[in-house]
């Protein structure tokens, strides 16, 4: 979460992000729908962008911009 919000400011209201917390019943719940949607299972962490594994690690923060603006 460091490195969203980090870049965040740099985005104003043109995103929102959350986080899968799999520990509570609502992130376990979620991470299983997104399983189901990719059809395997997300690596720990990832970042997803609009449904889509664009990171199965944290990226540095200049990467992580512009996979963003890529996406907006």
């Amino acid at each position: 979460m460091e490195a969203l919000d980090e870049v965040s400011p740099i985005f104003k209201d043109q995103m929102t992000y959350s986080m899968m917390d799999i520990s509570r019943p609502e992130g376990l719940e979620r991470f299983k729908q997104v399983r189901k949607k990719l059809d395997r299972k997300p690596n720990v962490p990832s970042i997803l962008i609009n449904e889509e594994i664009v990171f199965d690690s944290i990226p540095d923060s200049d990467t992580l911009i512009e996979a963003i603006r890529q996406r907006i």
